[in-house]
């Protein structure tokens, strides 16, 4: 049976809920159904809780199963699911120097910047499965993303919105530790960015508060501001509230760009509880 396919689930949703349509959850039953017709007994073993069992052991919908699902959040917003049946491995430079780029690369300030941690350009890391929810549901197109997007802020936001994801990587809480370095050098920075033919596109300030860090026993935790301020635009500032949370050889990334503190708030307690279930498998 090949098993290469990619997993999806897109909810767009108004009025009332449908019953009964709880993805991520329809995601690992599907995977399972496609197991047993190939023949594959699966055991199905209950979470175990404080388990030192390493999650890049854990296939990629087993782990998409953590994320929360279309009935964690309001029925009016729209909801994403993705990822891969089988995990595809990335080596140290895939999204950075070997990667297809389109038009020249952006330039940071100051020179001390310009080395960008991998927890930002997520080089070295193979995506498990990652989870969209969009405030106001549309059906978008989004541009190809540049390898250190999350960094220039070339985000492409088409309203409020949330973004989880789990990547299975060999060196998470050094990741975060790395990162948080070079925060005490680059707090701020300025970033010039460039279209795909090489002209000029927008030149960003970027400021980034660090809100929190901790460690227990299995979890390496930060969560950061990110705020870009586009210079002469009419635009208002865009700021992010992003949380990064390594254990056991992933990272849980959780990115929020929402209007309203209750929003916000919601959508912290849903990488709460997905942490909470990380820890149980």
């Amino acid at each position: 049976m090949a098993s290469s396919g990619r997993f999806a689930a897109r909810v767009r949703r108004s009025g009332t809920r449908a019953p009964h349509r709880s993805w991520p959850y329809l995601v690992a039953g599907a995977a399972l159904a496609m197991l047993g017709a190939c023949g594959v007994t699966v055991l199905v073993i209950g979470p175990r809780a404080n388990s030192s069992t390493s999650l890049a052991s854990r296939a990629d919908w087993v782990l998409a199963g953590a994320l929360p699902s279309s009935d964690d959040f309001p029925a009016d917003w729209g909801y994403s699911l993705s990822g891969w049946l089988r995990r595809s491995s990335l080596s140290e430079t895939t999204a950075s120097s070997t990667a297809p780029q389109l038009g020249p690369r952006a330039v940071y300030e100051p020179a001390q910047c310009t080395k960008i941690p991998q927890l930002l350009t997520h080089s070295g890391a193979a995506l498990a499965a990652e989870l969209d929810v969009d405030r106001y549901t549309q059906l978008i197109a989004r541009d190809a993303r540049i390898w250190d997007w999350p960094a220039t802020g070339e985000t492409d936001e088409h309203g409020p919105n949330a973004h989880f994801e789990i990547s299975v990587v060999p060196d998470g809480p050094q990741r975060i530790a790395n990162y948080l370095d070079w925060l005490g050098r680059c707090g701020s920075y300025q970033v010039t960015n460039y279209d795909f033919n090489g002209r000029f596109k927008d030149h960003r300030s970027a400021t980034t508060v660090l809100q929190d860090h901790w460690t227990d026993d299995a979890v390496v935790a930060a969560v950061v501001t990110r705020t870009f301020v586009t210079a002469d635009s009419h635009e208002p500032p865009a700021t992010y509230l992003v949380s990064y949370y390594a254990l056991r050889g992933v990272i849980l990334e959780c990115s929020v760009h929402m209007e309203t503190t209750g929003d916000r708030e919601l959508v912290q307690r849903r990488a709460a509880e997905t942490l909470h279930r990380l820890r149980a498998l």
